[in-house]
Parts: structure tokens; sequence; C-alpha cells
């Protein structure tokens, strides 16, 4: 079976959650091929791993005619989209377009493909040619990771439901009506997926209920929750004591630890993360661990000793942080399935977060860590310093948040649900008499 994966990049959070899947299943036996936007030295020597070249256009003139639409169409692009962005705050979520300036066919009769699965495509596909290009009966896994794919652009709806029934009006944009950008882009995206052959997998429950509730995807013919996989022996239990000395902190002090790609960003709650430690601070001795784009940060007399590490790539040296930390505090004020939080519990490190999104398909409260109530930061305060004065408890709940990782988020485990889907997918592909490729319109 050959499945060929697409995502963005290779680097971030959904970029390692398709690599881990790409690498699991070729573990497996399944050729997969993960196709990508450019170069990166992250993935070495492994060619599994393939920039995507778009197919050209065979008539010289029509490739030329092409190439000159598309110089002319990007800059009205980039500027259609920064007038009605206007000027956006820094740290606010990302809002992206569905529509390149170049076509991006991709022939899966050419790359002799079985299933095309989908992660994080924004600034990589132009969704109309892009879909268009493939028969209506082949199949489509998409794993979604965020909700991009069923809104007219932003990435997280901060509460906006207009996604249910069609984007309009849109709150992230600066020039609102009733067909504004928002509007444009849903309409680019609900004929894209027309007739299409979708199957929408999600990494968590919240996730998958918003997909089923979206006015795009409703045409889609299944959904279903696999939770993201990790290398369960990279992302162990280690000794806290060993593990705080290599990072040459204070054995003696509890640690809590927090991190992010990038901690500018709103929705991380980076904000409510040092106002909590405030409070807790004045009543209790802890240090505190950081890491992430960004996570440099100015001494504050009312925080505890903050040691930064940066941003981390190798997962061995993430493993010693979680093991480090007595507590991983995740202070999300909107998410979907964060994989700081899994990484966390999988080294046996319990986890205190807001009640959002994805969170709580793997924070079990008073089981595998402890939840507050959403923006509530006196709540989350209090959770954490429940943690601190209860060192048994919190042990306790280390081991089980390892045994939840063992059963829920195993890597070769999420590959094993992925490869019985393609195998049913396939099966009903290759018995369908319309396996035909479209002609792509200009």
């Amino acid at each position: 079976m050959v499945v060929d994966l697409f995502n963005t990049g290779v680097i971030g959070g959904a970029a390692n959650a398709a690599r881990r899947l790409h690498i699991s299943l070729r573990e497996l036996d399944i050729e997969s091929r993960f196709w990508h936007l450019r170069s990166s030295n992250l993935v070495g020597k492994d060619d599994s791993f393939k920039v995507m070249r778009w197919a050209a256009e065979k008539n010289c003139l029509r490739h030329t005619a092409n190439a000159l639409k598309a110089s002319l169409r990007k800059p009205f692009l980039k500027k259609q989209l920064k007038s009605a962005l206007g000027r956006k705050p820094a740290g606010t979520e990302l809002f992206s377009s569905p529509q390149l300036a170049h076509q991006t066919v991709c022939n899966p009769f050419d790359l002799k493909s079985d299933v095309f699965h989908l992660h994080w495509i924004a600034n990589f596909l132009d969704y109309r040619s892009f879909f268009q290009g493939l028969p209506d009966s082949f199949p489509i896994v998409w794993t979604l990771h965020d909700e991009n794919p069923f809104t007219g652009g932003c990435h997280y709806t901060g509460g906006c439901r207009t996604f249910t029934s069609g984007c309009h009006c849109c709150p992230q944009l600066a020039k609102r009506s009733e067909q504004d950008l928002a509007y444009q882009y849903f309409q680019i995206k609900r004929h894209a997926f027309s007739k299409k052959n979708l199957h929408i997998v999600t990494p968590s429950h919240w996730l998958e209920g918003e997909a089923r509730n979206s006015e795009l995807l409703r045409q889609a013919n299944s959904f279903q929750t696999i939770h993201n996989g990790l290398d369960l022996e990279t992302f162990r239990p280690l000794d806290k004591t060993w593990a705080k000395q290599q990072l040459d902190m204070d054995p003696k002090l509890p640690v809590v630890c927090f991190g992010a790609e990038s901690l500018q960003n709103r929705r991380k709650g980076f904000r409510e993360l040092l106002e909590t430690l405030r409070i807790v601070h004045r009543n209790t001795s802890f240090q505190g661990l950081v890491f992430g784009n960004d996570s440099d940060m100015s001494r504050d007399a009312a925080l505890p000793p903050i040691k930064s590490m940066g941003y981390l790539r190798d997962e061995a040296r993430q493993a010693i942080v979680y093991s480090a930390a007595d507590v991983f505090v995740l202070p999300s004020l909107e998410d979907n399935l964060p994989q700081t939080g899994v990484e966390s519990i999988a080294c046996g490190t319990p986890v205190v977060a807001f009640k959002v999104g994805g969170i709580p398909d793997y924070v079990k409260p008073h089981k595998t860590g402890l939840l507050a109530e959403r923006n509530r930061v006196p709540d989350l305060a209090r959770q954490l310093e429940w943690m601190f004065n209860h060192p048994r408890e919190r042990q306790r709940m280390g081991n089980a948040a390892r045994l939840l990782a063992e059963v829920e988020f195993d890597q070769t485990t999420q590959a094993l649900k992925y490869a019985k889907l393609y195998q049913n997918l396939t099966a009903n592909f290759q018995s369908s008499p319309s396996n035909t490729l479209p002609v792509v319109s200009v």
C-alpha cells in the first residue's frame, strides 16, 4: 500500500505528529511518503521525505500562460488578505487563505498512490486546483490539527460559531461584511470539497465534535478520533533527581514546567501562566522551567526562579525536561490536543490545565492531573498549589498518566488504526467504477 502524507513543513506541533505517524507507518511496511513545502536538515537523508514539485503543464504555451497568470495573481492575493486583516495585534492566531497564486495539481495515478492523507496544509495546497484534480471517489484522509479546514480562514474560532452555517462578518477581520473575505474563502472550500471522498480524523474528541457540526465537513463520509502517538521509549519517565541535576536545578525544590512552540501566541496562555505563578509563589517555594521560542524572560521579583531552555528539537532532551518537572502547567485558552501535555504524561509528569478543547482527553481530574475552569487564573493557581502540597497524590497521578499514555498514545497503536482505515478505504475505491482523473480548469 502506498500512502502520501501532505504537511506544509516538518517543524511544529502538527508536523511532529505527522512525522511520527509517517515513521510508524513505514515500520509497519506501509510505503508512506511525506510531502512538504521546502527542504529541511531535520529529516537528514531520508528520501521518504519529499519536497513537492507541482506538475508542470505539458503544453509549453499553456505552461507559460499559467506561470504569467500566477505571477500577476500572487501580489493581488497577498494584498487582498493583508487589507482584510488590517493590523492584527502581535500574538493573535493565524488566518490563512485556501487559494494560492499557482495551481497545485497532484495526480495520484502518476504517484501510484492508494490514499492521500492530508495534515496541516495552510499555504501549501491551493484548495480549488488540488481537490478538483482528484477523482471524486479517490480516498482522502484528513487529520485536522486545528479548525481551519472547516472555517473561512481562522485556525481557532475564539468561540465564534458561524462555521456551523457559513462564515461571514468574521470577528477576526478588520473589514467585515456579509460577503467578506471569510465568506469568500468559505465558498472556495465548499466547492472544493463537493462530492469528494473525505474521511476526517481528529486527535481529540472535542475537535471531532466541532468538525461534525461544521457546515463544510457535513458531507464527509466518516469521522473518528485517533490520538496522536509518541515513541514511548524516548518519552519515558526518568529519575527526577537525576533529571534536575542535568539541568542544574535544585533537586530539593519542586519544579513546574511550561512549554509551547511560541510563547507569544496569545492562545497558549503565557500571560495567565505568569499570573498563576505569582499567586502560588506568595505561599510556596518552587522553581520554574520553560521552553519554546521567545522563552527568554526578564527577572520579576514576584516570580520564582525560572530557567529558560529555548526551543527544544532534540526529543531525548525534551524527555529530560519533562522528567525534571514535578508538574506540567498547560494554560491554553483554546487548543486541540497539545503535544506538550501528551509528552509530559508519557514522562510520568501530571498536568494542571484549563478545561478547554481536547485537553480533558488526557488530563483526568485526580487521576492524571487537575483541571481549572477556562481563564480562571485563581482556580489554576489553586490546583497547582494543591499539587505542590500533596506529593504522594502527585506521584500517583504521574504513574497513572504514564499508564494512560501507554494505552492511548503509543505511536504503533496509532499507526495500526490508520492502517486499518486505509485498508477499508482502498478496498472500496478499487471497486468503484468512477476512477478517472478529472480535467482541471484554468
